[in-house]
């Protein structure tokens, strides 16, 4: 056996520290990913939160107003609590609008996928050669 060829044992231990390397690479990447999808997620998470603020105070808001209205059949009190639920629902379609589109922009790691993807299938097609 000529002297320049690499040993069985350095071969393994070569062939480990690759494994290693690939897999910290392919983590590392994966982070990457998700650390530009935590803008998106905030802003929605945000955005959902203030829609889930302003619905319990819509309701109330138009608890009031069917109160006065009941009681006054007038224009005067129970309108203006009536205009204020109106514009707290305004608010909440907007909100929760924004918060959808934020939300559509969250994406999982698909490229760290693709690349593990890509590393199975290259492992799985040596052990078939």
């Amino acid at each position: 056996m000529p002297d320049n060829q690499p040993s069985i044992g350095q071969l393994v231990s070569k062939t480990v520290s690759d494994a290693k390397r690939l897999a910290t690479a392919q983590l590392a990447l994966a982070k990457a990913e998700m650390q530009a999808s935590k803008k998106a997620i905030t802003a929605a998470t945000a955005l959902g939160v203030t829609a889930l603020i302003l619905l319990p105070l819509a309701i109330l808001f138009l608890l009031f107003t069917l109160a006065y209205g009941l009681q006054q059949m007038g224009l005067q009190a129970w309108a203006a609590f009536g205009i204020v639920s109106v514009l707290l629902l305004i608010v909440i379609g907007i909100t929760a609008a924004l918060a959808v589109s934020q939300a559509k922009k969250v994406k999982g790691p698909e490229l760290a996928v693709r690349e593990l993807n890509k590393t199975v299938e290259a492992f799985g097609q040596s052990d078939a050669s």
